[in-house]
Parts: C-alpha cells; structure tokens; sequence
C-alpha cells in the first residue's frame, strides 16, 4: 500500500524531528527512522546531558563559517532557546553553553516528541529508505520495513517534497548520502570528527586513564581545555575540537600534535618558575607537586633527562617538554568513538533554503551536508537552523 504526504522526512534524529515541529499543521507530514525508535542519538549527546546551542554563536567553530553564516544568523541561539521554550523546555546557561535546565537529554527528545505528535506527523521506525525516484515533480520513495518479530517488508511513500535528515554513522545515525548522489549530488566521503586522535604510543606509555588541563596544538589551531591520555593516543574536549583538523585534510598523519602542560604560561615564565624553585634539586624533586606523577615521568622521558639528573642543567630541556610534548598523529580514532562525521553532501549544490538546485522539493539538512562543528552545542545549533531553513521554505512552496 502506497501512502501519500505533502513531505517526507528520512531521518528522526535532532534535525527530523526539529523540522517536523516547525512545519505547519495540516500538511500530511512523514517521519521514515531506521532505527527502532526516534532520537536515539540526541540521547547521547553532551554525555546524555543534550548540549543545545552555545550563545558563543562565532561562525569560526565551523568547517564552512562562510556558508553556514546566513542560515544560522536566520535562526540563532537566542531563537533555539525561544523556540523550545515556547514548547515547554526550560532551560539554562552553564559557561555560555545551554542545556536543558534537568541536564536530561531525554528531556528535550520528549519534548520534541510531543510537538511532533501534536503537528499530527506520521513517525514510522524500523523504515530503513533505500530509493528514491524523482518523478513527474514529486518523489518514489521505497524501502525495507525491519523488524525483529516479523520478515522484512516493503514500503512506498509518495511526496511533493523530501528531506534528508538521517545524520551519519557516528552513534546511532546512517550515511544515507547514496539517497541523494543517486539524484545527482555530489558527496565528501564521511570522516571520524570530534573523536579521539591516535599518536605514537611509546611517550604517552603509562598514561591510561590521565587527565590534564592543556593547550593542545595541531597545524595553525590551538586549543585550551581537558586532555585524557588513552593507549592509543589522546581524547577530552580539546583534542576532540581539534580532530576536525585531520577530518578535513588540513592535518595529515606523520604531522606533529603539540601539548603544552602549562598554558598560562610562555616558556621565559616556565624556566624562571623552575630556576626559582631549584636549589640543588634533582630533576625528579624539581618537577613533584606540579604535575601528575605519571606526566612528570613522560615529560622528563621527553626532556632527554634521568630523574635523579641535577636540576639546574636540565631546565632549558624540561620546560621544553613541558611547553611542547610533541607526538607523532597516526590517525583518527574508530567511528565508534565519533560524535559527528565530518563530509556528506556539497552544500554549494543547494540554495540558501537548502533545497537541491538539481531536483526541485529536494531537501538536505544537519549531518547530511557536509558541515561539521566543534564541540559546545555548535553541531545541535546547525541541526536546528538548517531545519528551520527548511521549513520555511517548505511551508511558503506549498501554502
């Protein structure tokens, strides 16, 4: 049986379901999830907290702040935080970063969730879209219905538009990509970004489970914020911002990731804080009670020197290692460990509503396109004015 909606909407992630909200009621309105049930990535998002927007809205937190400008400056943090108020989510400010005043990521799923029941849109889970087909100005759209207790069976919609919300693979989203480029649109292969970074191993040994306050620097971008070593190289929110870098082939692998332990401070100020303590101190009693015992024990590895070495010698090498410990990138962490994809669809292929320029009532928005951003609600805010672009022009074509 073929079921017919002014708009069809693959994906019932953060993007989906905003843009399902914010359509006007009486359209016939189409959910089409994959998964079992709607939001299962939002529930994971700023550690289960939900993250929402940053009013530190600066376009420079994008891989595209020129592009992204305009739709978010159409729908801004302020109008984020308006909006889901006005559907009955209070909220707060932790650090210019906004969250649901429960901290609760379910909270604003639920919420989302009701405004999508009230706009009287039709949620189908299980609903796996493999083809779409643009015909006489409206959209096949097909695939698999998959569900534990029952074979698999097929479905079909019919819509005057369709919208590609399905995210990628990081967490519990899909590159669905192929969706499109079967339509003519062109795709940037999806990266691991805001994920862990592999390093070379043998001066981290040790380090498992640390966590330092640092500066951390790769190519011409530096970040300040949390560092925690893992065997395989570096996680925490400053690394994370930084694997973007390496998403977006401006870092490669065999290039040089730089730690500094003490980034109040320039290297002059390092070497006096330690010629002022020295006083016929080893190396070792030098360094005791400014880091931990185990950073103490790499940076001096790095620093070429022996803890039981004379201090006064070592200083110009110790605040060295100190303001630069230098480790070689071997890569990005597993997908599984991302929590956005950097690539998907060339956004200079839709207009400023983010409807095709190829296929007319096309649409694309979030994850789909190729826009990422860093960590702090940025990559939420680009779910919810993309969706909003959306919206808009979705509601002005049909009424």
């Amino acid at each position: 049986m073929t079921e017919k909606f002014d708009v069809v909407i693959i994906g019932g992630g953060a993007s989906g379901l905003f843009l399902a909200s914010q359509l006007p009621s009486g359209l016939r309105i189409a959910i089409a999830e994959s998964n079992d049930r709607v939001g299962k990535k939002l529930l994971a998002t700023g550690n289960g907290k939900c993250n929402l927007t940053n009013l530190d809205m600066n376009i420079v937190h994008y891989n595209k702040p020129n592009v992204v400008e305009d739709i978010i400056d159409r729908f801004d943090a302020h109008n984020t935080i308006a909006v889901f108020e006005k559907m009955g989510l209070i909220t707060k400010v932790v650090d210019r970063r906004v969250y649901p005043y429960s901290e609760c990521a379910s909270s604003v799923l639920d919420i989302l969730r009701r405004a999508v029941e009230r706009n009287g849109v039709s949620v189908f889970t299980s609903h796996f879209v493999n083809f779409i087909e643009n015909y006489n100005d409206s959209f096949n759209i097909s695939g698999v219905i998959k569900r534990e207790d029952k074979p698999n069976e097929a479905f079909k919609f019919i819509a005057d538009n369709v919208v590609l919300a399905t995210g990628s693979p990081a967490t519990f989203g899909r590159d669905s990509t192929s969706l499109f480029t079967a339509l003519g649109h062109k795709a940037r292969p999806m990266t691991p970004s805001l994920v862990p970074i592999k390093t070379e191993k043998e001066p981290i040994k040790g380090l498992q489970g640390v966590r330092v306050k640092a500066g951390v620097r790769i190519g011409y971008r530096y970040e300040v914020g949390e560092v925690l070593f893992k065997d395989f190289g570096l996680s925490g929110i400053a690394v994370f911002n930084l694997s973007g870098e390496i998403a977006r082939g401006r870092v490669h692998s065999g290039d040089v990731i730089s730690i500094d332990f003490m980034p109040e401070y320039s290297r002059a100020e390092v070497e006096d804080i330690l010629r002022r303590r020295d006083s016929g101190l080893t190396v070792g009693e030098l360094l005791t009670g400014t880091f931990h015992s185990r950073v103490q024990e790499r940076i001096i590895d790095m620093a070429g020197c022996r803890a039981e070495d004379g201090a006064a010698a070592k200083i110009s090498a110790l605040s060295g290692a100190i303001k630069s410990f230098k480790l070689t990138i071997e890569g990005l962490g597993d997908v599984s460990l991302a929590q956005v994809m950097s690539g998907g669809l060339d956004i200079r292929e839709f207009d400023e509503n983010l409807m095709s320029l190829k296929v007319k009532g096309a649409y694309a928005i979030g994850e789909a396109l190729d826009i990422d951003g860093d960590c702090g609600g940025y990559n939420l805010q680009w779910a919810w004015s993309s969706a909003k672009a959306a919206a808009v022009s979705i509601a002005k074509n049909l009424i």
